[in-house]
């Protein structure tokens, strides 16, 4: 069965979507979500969220954090929703892992 690991990574996808023999095949919505606006959005949004918690000088790639522990709970929040829309879209169809840090 495929696999498809929620990740953040600076300016990439946050999802990963991995063969059932774990090599990686995209970094990329899977067929599924592409018509799912509200999860599309969503993981555009995290992303975005997450690239801001860096500065990029061209120089330098800096990791600066949320600027206050409510801003970090909402974030977490919002990966935890999009995490359980994405499970019950999907229907088990894919393994889902939330490998989601910071």
């Amino acid at each position: 069965m495929q696999k498809i690991k929620l990740f953040l990574s600076y300016q990439c996808y946050p999802i990963w979507i991995y063969d059932d023999k774990g090599e990686l095949l995209n970094n990329d919505l899977v067929n599924e979500l592409e018509k799912e606006v509200y999860i599309v959005n969503e993981l555009n949004s995290i992303q975005t969220i997450y690239d801001s918690l860096f500065v990029d000088d061209g120089k330098t790639l800096e990791y600066i954090g949320f600027s206050s522990d409510v801003d970090r709970t909402s974030f977490q929040e919002k990966i935890n929703k999009i995490n359980h829309l994405i499970q019950i879209t999907l229907h088990g169809k894919y393994i889902i892992e939330d490998e989601i840090e910071f």
